[in-house]
């Protein structure tokens, strides 16, 4: 067997901007908007944008992935938290570097930052739900712990300054409060002492007032350095007789910017004028900051905007700057016989954009969000010259035609085909699969704060979308896979927001026609079942433990005996499981080493490739197409 690779492209380049300030670059003396971005394989990068000229420069980082939060400081500064390796950066605008990366030892997200009346720099982490601090000018850090230890909570990531200095915080999920941390005492206490189970959102203190969104109350506001709750908020009267909804992060005590609904307020208490300046529902994007003249500066997936004050519109701008290459989520392919040019599909972590590469030609086109909701796509399948695709956060499907032009906006393509969320899931752990009655089936995890999962169906036909919760119990689809007669499920005891139970993965067998299960079993050895596949002629499915393959005969219902798939050194498993075209095999790869499972049950391990497989798909010629890295690699004679 010759086995050769090619590189082909890295053609996943989307943005993941979630943070993003208007600040006066002292370099030249023009208003810049500073946004951070994520890039997981090359690391993140402060961009500065002029929007004026439309320009903008590019900053790596020394460390760190992305940022929820950019915060100026005094001296010309930004500070930076960053995620996946929980660390806090200070860049310095005049000399154009980072002079500062200090470590929250032992926590994987550092949230949003609040400046103390210390002069520190404050921020509250994931996963150990806990606040910590630095001082820009020495370096120093310090760890202040968390309130919540031992609670199960695995939060904090909302925190604000309050009118004295301290720093109000919320932590969640298994037990959510608001507490505020004595910058003075360095102790913890509860912002509403007489019920610490009040949880709210502090947004931003102005005016001597710490103002807080509820849930249940909506906005309410908290008075001076004992912060007390006031019986009326200290805003003028909300037109329309409705009720503010917030007060905008970027506010200050000359500016105040409130917002009910989709409408954004300008106050002036200097004279008490109170002006509509934006009404546009932004569906998925946001208003991070605002300019000197008062236009309005935000992100909308791969796009900025500016508005003008009292515009009901918006122009949305492609961010000027060449973002590196980034992994992919998820690979698809188009089918034998779909409509050319015939693509490789797939997708970042984050972004909730698409990427194709347009196999002979190697054009690559980047998209823009494919849905409102923020978060990422998990699934997509590729049928019929479009690509269909299962989206967290929101449980969204869409579906995009290349061949026609892009118009998320108006909602003409690519084109929402509606969300699950009502069946209180967010997360398609399971992916997206195609049937071989040509309908999509994914799993799904359940909403932040509960455990459970869903197996959904969508119809391309119809576009009927169809949702069966927890088919399993209260546990995720992790893994799935179908042929024509049933669906496969794996199951494990992770959640969103929740810790991981304890408790064994379960594998479950779906009837497609009686919509029930028909056969379900606790793997006793098993912390999660995943990497199903599935074999139709004769019908069988596998799914590996260690170096062994459990063997299902979906015929008897029952399992045979394990068969054996190692390699060196035991590597992890590829979560993408192929079948090929003639359905007389199946292919697992683990790590740089590709496994066909026969119809005899017998294993063959090929020789081993140059890269390591993250993610892989048969395109329509018959060749695999792979991920490894940033990089979409082809490999022909298998």
């Amino acid at each position: 067997m010759n086995l050769a690779v090619t590189a082909l492209a890295d053609p996943v380049r989307a943005k993941q901007v979630l943070s993003g300030r208007v600040n006066t670059d002292p370099v030249d003396g023009r208003e810049k908007f500073w946004i951070t971005n994520m890039n997981e394989q090359s690391g993140g990068e402060l961009i500065s944008v002029d929007f004026d000229r439309d320009t903008a420069e590019v900053f790596g980082w020394p460390a760190g992935h992305g940022s929820w939060c950019v915060l100026p400081l005094p001296k010309n500064r930004l500070a930076i938290s960053t995620y996946y390796d929980g660390k806090f950066l200070l860049f310095d605008m005049v000399k154009r570097e980072f002079t500062r990366v200090i470590d929250f030892p032992g926590e994987s997200y550092i949230w949003t930052m609040a400046e103390g009346s210390d002069g520190r720099v404050y921020g509250g982490t994931y996963s150990g739900a806990k606040l910590g601090c630095f001082d820009p000018d020495s370096g120093e850090f310090e760890d202040c712990g968390s309130p919540v230890a031992g609670t199960g909570n695995l939060y904090l990531r909302t925190v604000t300054t309050t009118p004295g200095g301290d720093i109000a915080c919320t932590f969640g999920y298994e037990r959510s409060s608001t507490q505020v941390y004595r910058v003075a005492t360095r102790r913890f206490e509860y912002l509403v002492p007489e019920n610490p189970d009040f949880t709210g959102s502090p947004l931003v203190s102005l005016r001597g007032h710490l103002f807080v969104s509820d849930g249940e109350r909506g906005l309410i506001a908290f008075h001076g350095t004992d912060l007390k709750p006031v019986d009326r908020l200290p805003l003028p009267k909300c037109p329309g007789g409705n009720a503010w909804t917030g007060v905008a992060r970027f506010s200050t005590d000359e500016r105040v910017y409130l917002t009910v609904g989709q409408q954004l307020w300008l106050w002036l208490p200097e004279t008490g004028r109170l002006t509509l300046v934006h009404d546009v529902d932004l569906r998925g994007g946001n208003v991070f900051d605002v300019a000197a003249d008062g236009r309005l500066l935000g992100i909308r997936g791969q796009d900025y905007f500016v508005a003008e004050p009292g515009s009901r519109t918006i122009a949305l701008r492609r961010i000027p700057a060449e973002s590196k290459g980034r992994p992919f989520h998820f690979m698809a392919a188009d089918l034998p016989g779909s409509p050319e040019p015939h693509r490789i599909w797939g997708g970042p972590p984050f972004g909730q954009t698409v990427a194709c590469y347009e196999i002979g030609s190697g054009k690559v086109i980047n998209t823009g969000a494919v849905v409102d909701s923020g978060g990422e796509v998990y699934g997509g399948v590729a049928l019929n010259g479009k690509i269909y695709t299962a989206s967290y956060a929101g449980a969204d499907f869409a579906v995009y035609d290349p061949a026609q032009p892009w118009n998320q906006w108006e909602g003409v393509n690519p084109r929402h085909l509606g969300s699950i969320k009502n069946h209180r899931v967010c997360r398609p752990t399971g992916r997206m699969h195609l049937a071989p009655d040509g309908k999509l089936y994914s799993g799904w995890q359940a909403n932040y704060g509960e455990y459970g999962g869903a197996l959904a169906r969508l119809d391309p036909a119809t576009e009927e979308i169809t949702v069966w919760r927890n088919p399993l119990g209260d546990e995720p689809v992790i893994s799935l896979a179908v042929d024509d007669t049933y669906a496969y499920m794996g199951t494990d005891h992770s959640a969103n927001g929740l810790p991981r139970r304890d408790g064994k993965g379960q594998f479950g067998v779906w009837s497609l026609k009686d919509e029930r299960v028909v056969f379900q079993r606790r793997m006793e050895t098993m912390e999660g079942v995943g990497h199903i596949g599935v074999i139709i002629n004769p019908r069988f499915a596998m799914f590996p433990e260690g170096d062994q393959l459990h063997v299902f005969n979906a015929e008897r219902m029952e399992f045979e005996r394990n068969v054996a798939a190692a390699v060196p050194d035991s590597p992890g498993w590829c979560e993408d499981v192929l079948r090929s075209f003639d359905g007389t095999w199946v292919l697992y790869a683990r790590r740089n080493y590709l496994i066909k499972v026969h119809q005899d049950r017998s294993v063959e391990v090929l020789p081993p490739i140059e890269h390591a497989i993250n993610h892989m798909v048969f395109g329509p010629d018959g060749n695999l197409y792979f991920s490894s890295g940033t990089t979409l690699y082809v490999l022909e004679g298998l």
